[in-house]
Parts: structure tokens; sequence; C-alpha cells
């Protein structure tokens, strides 16, 4: 059976479905491409697919620079070429001379301000770059010159119309000829050996190259400055009491000698004292000896005692201290609104004029060892010339103590430990350490003997040739040791009071509060061991240097073991231990006082 032809009616049906299948498709991918564009688009496929497509950034190309100026070069517009032919020569050239430049290594970089294609200096190079690359000779080469293409030519003309023009350091600038076998250098334009005066000016191939602006030319905006001085600024005016006047005009060297109006040495004698508490309770549990009676203060410091006096109900006070420290004492006993009870006087005791008499004297009058830079002689004189007879000093009672110690950690701080240091012998500063007393807390645990009263002192009826002392000594052994020093302490009291008040360095007490003199220790140059089947005797002296004054001073100890109590140690009978000198001085020892200080039984 043989299949029919189509007939011409359904082939024309089927191109005509065909065609309008084909003009649906065309029309819904036109509007597809204008969906985007148009607002109530809910497609976020195609939205997506035209938004990549569209912001999709093309890959920059990359150029060498000199490919970069040949494209710009080539694209010559009425614009361009009006920029890069710029009518107005001069202020390019001005634009180029007040340029900067910048170099990094070997290279400089372009003028910032100036494009390339209006350097002219650029343009030289581009001409010459361009005239090594053609072939072509020209008459001038039997001369040594090579040709300058046309447009170096017309760059050089333009160029050399500003060298004639002087530059702003005030010289023309010359054309210089570029010989065929020169060589330029990598880092830009040179200097080109030889000039148009000896080489011969060529009008055609001469090349005028600018001279780039010098960066250290002071006239180019930059002017020098002239340093001047800055006048002293004024010191402001201190607002400083008239009270403190002569407080704030002192200097460290003032204070060598006045340490008393130093403020830090104020706060360490006040700050939780053993002495400070001594008074305030002896005026505190006898007040009827100060209710309306005038005191005198000695040596008041900054009026800590003279308010206690005042509180406690004296009628009238005076202070007095020698030192500058009546300037602090003035402000605070103003501040305490004490003035009209207060008289604060500066000076010493001799020297000064009390309008009365007075009932009562209080003075911190201790020192070391109880007498070593201590006040007693200046209460001597007051008690002498402004004290009544039924009058009280507080403290009036004192008494001076000597006991042996074994205290070998502490003198192998003090002393031994010059032996070696860091290898080295160093006894020289041993000698030195052992030649005068020193002040340190002792605990009372290496005590070898029982204490030894050395002086008893009543300042109401004591005397100053009292004060020297010349004394035998002797101490009871109650532990056996190794004797390394002497330790000398005292005790206060006051005889007046009611209820006993006492103040004692005794190491063997213990107290809560600071004391300003603890023990002083008397170290021996060797030890030696004592035993309580033995007795020990010897003398004691403790004298001040010079007269009239407790601010040098000497000790002897001469000291013996005895196999008996009732043997002569002067006749020889007893062992001779130690025989010792220490000097108490303000300044440092010399060489001959250390040598006294020595001890006769040991060899140096």
């Amino acid at each position: 059976m043989s299949s029919a032809s189509p007939s011409p009616t359904h082939c024309f049906k089927s191109f005509s479905i065909a065609l309008s299948l084909a003009v649906c498709v065309s029309c819904k991918l036109f509007f597809i491409r204008n969906l985007p564009q148009m607002p109530g688009n809910k497609n976020t496929k195609t939205v997506k697919a035209v938004s990549t497509a569209t912001n999709t950034r093309k890959k920059p190309i990359k150029l060498s620079l000199t490919d970069f100026h040949a494209l710009l070069d080539q694209k010559k517009t009425p614009e361009n070429v009006q920029k890069m032919n710029p009518v107005n020569g001069t202020a390019e050239s001005q634009i180029w001379q007040s340029g900067r430049t910048r170099c990094r290594g070997s290279f400089c970089d372009r003028n910032l301000g100036v494009p390339e294609h209006r350097n002219p200096v650029t343009q030289v190079e581009r001409s010459l770059v361009e005239a090594r690359q053609t072939p072509k000779k020209s008459k001038d080469t039997a001369n040594g010159f090579s040709e300058v293409p046309k447009e170096a030519k017309s760059s050089s003309t333009k160029a050399s119309k500003h060298s004639g023009e002087p530059t702003k350091n005030g010289h023309s600038e010359k054309s210089k000829v570029v010989p065929k076998n020169h060589k330029f250098p990598k880092n830009g334009l040179s200097a080109i050996p030889g000039n148009s005066e000896t080489n011969g000016c060529l009008n055609n191939s001469a090349i005028t190259i600018l001279k780039r602006p010098n960066q250290l030319d002071s006239k180019r905006g930059r002017p020098k400055t002239q340093v001047r001085s800055c006048p002293r600024i004024p010191t402001p005016p201190r607002d400083v009491p008239p009270e403190l006047k002569p407080v704030d005009c002192m200097t460290s060297a003032d204070f060598r000698h006045d340490y008393g109006a130093h403020l830090e040495n104020m706060r360490s004698r006040l700050k939780c004292q053993d002495h400070m508490r001594f008074f305030a309770e002896a005026i505190q549990k006898n007040q009827h000896l100060f209710k309306g009676s005038s005191i005198l203060v000695l040596c008041c410091g900054p009026g800590t005692l003279a308010l206690m006096a005042a509180k406690a109900g004296a009628r009238r006070v005076y202070a007095v201290d020698y030192s500058k420290v009546t300037s602090y004492t003035k402000l605070v006993v103003q501040e305490n609104r004490m003035e009209n009870i207060i008289e604060v006087i500066q000076g010493r005791i001799a020297a000064i004029r009390l309008p009365q008499k007075v009932d009562g004297i209080l003075c911190n009058w201790m020192g070391h060892c109880l007498l070593f830079e201590s006040e007693i002689l200046e209460v001597l004189e007051a008690r002498d010339r402004w004290l009544k007879e039924d009058g009280f000093i507080l403290p009036d009672l004192g008494s001076l103590y000597l006991v042996g110690s074994e205290e070998r950690m502490l003198k192998n701080d003090r002393c031994n430990w010059w032996l070696s240091v860091y290898g080295f012998n160093m006894n020289a500063m041993r000698r030195y350490a052992l030649a005068e007393p020193r002040y340190a807390k002792t605990t009372g645990k290496q005590l070898l003997t029982l204490a030894h009263p050395i002086l008893g002192l009543d300042l109401n009826t004591v005397k100053k040739e009292d004060l020297f002392i010349d004394h035998p000594i002797r101490l009871q052994v109650k532990k056996q040791g190794y004797l390394e020093c002497f330790l000398l302490y005292f005790d206060v009291e006051f005889s007046r009071s009611h209820t006993p008040v006492k103040m004692s360095c005794n190491p063997c007490m213990r107290i809560p509060y600071k004391s300003l003199w603890q023990q002083t220790v008397l170290f021996v140059e060797k030890a030696f061991v004592m035993r309580p089947n033995r007795h020990y005797m010897g003398k004691l002296k403790f004298k001040p240097l010079r007269p009239g004054s407790l601010k040098e001073m000497e000790i002897l100890i001469e000291f013996y073991g005895c196999e008996n109590f009732d043997d002569d140690w002067y006749g020889g009978y007893c062992d001779r231990l130690v025989t010792k000198r220490w000097l108490m001085l303000e300044h440092f020892q010399t060489v001959d006082e250390v040598a006294s200080c020595q001890d006769e039984l040991v060899e140096i």
C-alpha cells in the first residue's frame, strides 16, 4: 500500500503553526529581557540572572607605561589635541618648574601635578627613544650626531623657547646636544657630555633639556625662619602662709643643721611612738598639776605637748624651740584656736626671757644612751632660771643600764660581713664598723648577764658635773655563752605622779609602740666565753669630748674576768678581756679616730 503525499493545505497549516510559535518565543524572550525595568516583577530567577550578567566587571587590560603613552598618542581628538598642544606654553613650563619630583631608588616619578603628555621633558625622552629605534641615517651622522624626529624637534623647539628665559635661580639654561654614541642611563635624564659651544650647534638636531628644579631651594615657597629664643616663663607666685615663710626658704643644706624642721622628722618622732604614749598618759593621770598653772614646753616641735598641756587645763603655755619648726607650731596653734593660751617662742632657753616663772617643765630630753644628743642641758638651764621651787619636771628620773649579750647574728650582719665580700677581704671596713656604737632593736633572748645600773639622774637636783660617768661595773652571768657585745638602755619616769608612769627601752619588754632610741650596741673585737662560776668586773667611762656639748661623746670599757669575787683586777690577778673605746660623733670618723677605737688586746 503506497503512502499518500501530504496535501498543500496541510503543509501550509504546519508552516503557519511553526511561524506563530517562533513569534511567541521571540516575544517572550523580549519581555523577559525587559522585566528588571518593569515594576511589580516577581520572577527572582530571571532578575538574578540578568543582574549577574549586567554587574560582571570586565577584566582590566594590563599595559606597560610605554604602551599606555602610545595608545594615548593614537587617540587624537580635538579635546586631546588642545590639551596636548596648549597655546600658553609659558604657563605649562611654570607648572612643570613648580612641580615636585619624588625619587624611589634609581627611578624618579613623574610630576604628580602635570600629566605625562603635557610634560615637555617626557616628550623629549619619548622622542629620543623613537630616534634610537629608527634605522634612518641623516646628514649629521658623519659629524657624530643622530637625527632627531620631527616630533622631538617640535617638542624641543617648544622647550627651547623657555630655555632662554631666566629660571628662578637667575641663570638661563643652555641647550645641550646629544652625541650619537652617548648611552642614556636608566635613571632618566642626565647631563650630556659636551655642549653647543664645543661640539657645534645644529639647528635641526639640537635638543634642549630643561633643568629640574632644586628641591632644597629656599625660595621655592619655604622661606628660612629664624629661631627665636623663648622668653623665660615667670615663676607663678606661691601661696605660702606668712607663718611658714622662714621654713619655705630653707634648702637641703639648712636641714642638715636643722633637721627638726624637716616634715619627715616630725612625722617619725610622733607616729606610734612609745614616748608620746608616756607623755599622754602622764598628763591625763595628773591633770591636777596642770589646771590653772603655767607650763614651759622645751623642744616643743610641732606643738603636740603644748596642746596636751592646754587641753589638760593649763592657764598659760610657753612653747620654746631653737629650731625653725616653730613656724609650723604657730600655724598648728592657730588652727586649734589655742593662740590665747599657747605662746610660741623661737630661740635657746638661755637667750629668751619669759614674763613669769612656770609651775612645770615638759620636755622630751632623752637621747641615745640617755645622754648622747639629749636636751638635758636645756632642761637644767630652764630649771635654774624659770622653774618655781615647788615646780615639777616631766620626766624627772632617768636610769642607764649595762648588760652583756650574745648577738652573733647581729654582729655578723653589721660587722663580720666585711671579712669576705664577694671573695675579697675588706677587714678595713670592719674596723670602721666596730669603732662606733650601733642602734638596734634586740629581743633579749641572747642576754648573758643581768642588768647593771651605771647612772641614775634626778633632774630636780642633778648638776652638770654629774652627767660625766666614771663608774665601776660588775656583771653577773645568768647563762653561759660567747659575749659579742655590750648593750646600753635606759628608763625614765615621773616621780610626782600619784600612779607610776614609766617608759623603758629594756630589750626584754614587749610593747606595741616604736622607740626612737632602741638599744645602743657596743661590739667587741674578739668574742670570749662567759661562765656562771666566774666573776666579771671592770670600769666604764662615758663623757663628752667637748665641755658644754653632748653632740660628741666617747665610751671607754675595761673588762676583766676573775676567779674570786674579791680579787683585785687592778693588781693583775684577773684576765683582761676587753680594753676598747667607742666614739659617738656627728661626722664620719677619721683614720686616726678609728685606730684609737681598736681593742688593745687584739693585734691589728
